[in-house]
């Protein structure tokens, strides 16, 4: 670039343009730069040089100064944000601001001052070795200047270039228990290459039990990422993604913008999980899918696991898009106890049925209870009365899901209708989902308290119901054969309907564009949102 050039940035605000900029500067795609927008100061992301504006130069301004200090951008960090700003309808300044949060741009910030600071100083070292010293001296001086060197390489280490982008392999589902097996065996191919590994959990208790068994297989080279990391720690993991091959990154959705170099393996556990799905605020995108396309950017493989599958994922094993691979484990039996029977033979004490209570009492371990309806407070005083001795946990579905439910002797659902929501057209679905993933951790007896013991979800296996849902699904014109649209007007949404064909795109654009003008044409008063369902 020569002087007098113009470039497009990104700023982490909500526009529908990116703007323009004199630049007289050299820089490239990607590189961050410091500018004033409307009055406030901001790091933005330089989008595309060498453009001709479309508005009158004489009004732009120029950048303030580039922010060598922070890391670029990758080209394939910039071809995920355009995902996903098209695919969620959304802005590419709310996705900037969704992977570089204030706090992980104040920490970058910080890093950079102290580079800065230990390369002076190491050049301080230097200078002074060059003069006269004693032999203790000098031996201390270059005792530090060795010191400063590792703790600058650290920080600032060679970039290793991005995976080559070689053409993805078809996504592949592993549906089953006993996968964390799998896992180890694949994560080990990949990391004797020298490769990267994403792994995805739902939550931050599941990515932890995750965790520790991955550490146990891999010591030292497995990283946790969630939200409740601080700005230092994910900066020091952000480094070696960046500069560095052969870890392991065990992580929530956020783990999905790292600076990945060298990406060869990305496991999506438990893909079915609805705690993917960003909500709010934008990008509302759902980790899963845009994990797919994260690897289809690295050239990764995609493994999605899951002891029932989304009927998204089975949906694309029919249809070719995906590979499936069952692992042969079976999942333990599950004990149905008929509420509605139990009282009507007066075998009910409070939530919990006589049966139940035999079986807590009989067994050799701890007992989980875990509550539906019920006040934790309600369960807990019965068990005082019914129960008393033994060591009784009451959790939460959430609680139980997160992993840990392998070292109870029995494990019971006390009202499994709750898993049921009759506004959700998913809710059948979901049911099943979370019961495997709960029998799917039990070691002893699993039993099932429910008023609906002759309903499908309880008396079938997710291969068994599956076909029937997806039928109703079809018949219904619901998902995953329409993509359905939420927009959210001033607190009101409409529901729009689209069918997956070539023309999707097209439509979602025009969605997206007749809502920003609508915006427009209320003085911004009314705030357009969209929440777009998993492909």
């Amino acid at each position: 670039m020569g002087a007098g050039s113009f470039i497009q940035v990104i700023l982490p605000l909500r526009l529908d343009w990116q703007p323009y900029y004199r630049c007289d500067a050299e820089v490239s795609p990607g590189q961050r730069v410091s500018l004033h927008f409307s009055g406030r100061r901001y790091s933005a992301v330089v989008y595309r040089t060498g453009v001709t504006p479309d508005v009158d130069v004489s009004r732009l301004r120029s950048i303030d100064a580039v922010e060598n200090g922070l890391e670029p951008v990758t080209a394939g960090e910039l071809r995920f944000w355009e995902f996903l700003a098209s695919y969620y309808m959304c802005s590419l300044g709310e996705v900037y601001k969704a992977a570089c949060p204030e706090g992980k741009i104040k920490a970058e910030l910080t890093g950079a001052a102290m580079l800065e600071r230990l390369r002076t100083r190491l050049s301080l070292r230097r200078e002074s070795l060059g003069k006269r010293h004693t032999q203790r001296v000098r031996e201390r001086l270059e005792q530090e200047c060795k010191e400063l060197e590792i703790r600058i390489a650290r920080l600032s280490g060679p970039a290793v270039s991005e995976t080559p982008g070689q053409a993805a392999s078809k996504p592949l589902l592993l549906a089953g228990g006993g996968r964390t097996e799998e896992y180890i065996a694949l994560c080990r191919a990949a990391l004797e290459k020298g490769l990267n590994v994403l792994v995805l959990t739902p939550e931050i208790a599941a990515g932890a039990h995750l965790e520790k068994i991955f550490e146990a297989a891999f010591p030292g080279s497995v990283y946790g990422i969630s939200s409740r990391l601080t700005p230092g720690m994910r900066r020091r993991i952000t480094v070696d993604m960046r500069c560095s091959g052969g870890c392991i990154v065990v992580g929530t959705r956020i783990s999905l913008f790292l600076p990945f170099c060298r990406l060869g393996l990305i496991i999506v556990d438990n893909e079915q999980d609805p705690l993917y799905k960003q909500s709010d605020p934008a990008p509302r995108y759902n980790a899963r899918d845009a994990a797919l396309m994260l690897g289809r950017i690295h050239g990764a493989d995609v493994i999605l696991g899951s002891p029932a599958p989304s009927l998204e994922s089975c949906y694309n094993v029919a249809s070719g898009k995906y590979g499936l691979r069952h692992t042969g484990a079976m999942l333990p039996e599950a004990e149905i106890v008929d509420i509605s029977a139990e009282r009507r033979k007066n075998g009910m004490v409070g939530c919990l049925s006589r049966k139940l209570i035999r079986a807590a009492s009989g067994c050799a371990g701890p007992v989980a209870l875990i509550r539906g309806w019920e006040k934790a407070e309600e369960v807990s005083e019965v068990c005082r009365s019914v129960l008393e001795g033994r060591h009784v946990d009451v959790l939460t579905v959430y609680e139980a899901m997160s992993g840990g439910l392998q070292d109870y002797a029995l494990v019971a659902v006390l009202q499994a209708d709750a898993l049921m929501s009759p506004d959700d057209f998913r809710a059948d679905e979901r049911a099943v989902q979370a019961l495997a993933v709960l029998r799917e951790q039990c070691r002893g007896r699993f039993i099932v308290q429910t008023a609906k013991s002759e309903h499908p979800v309880f008396s079938s296996a997710p291969e068994c119901i599956y076909p029937k849902l997806m039928e109703e699904r079809k018949a219904f014109q619901l998902p995953p054969y329409t993509r359905l649209v939420d927009e959210y007007r001033g607190g009101v949404q409409e529901r729009h309907v689209l069918s997956p064909d070539a023309g999707l795109a097209g439509r979602k654009r025009r969605l997206y564009e007749d809502a920003r003008s609508f915006e427009r044409g209320n003085g911004g008063r009314v705030h357009v949102k969209f929440d777009v369902d998993p492909v």
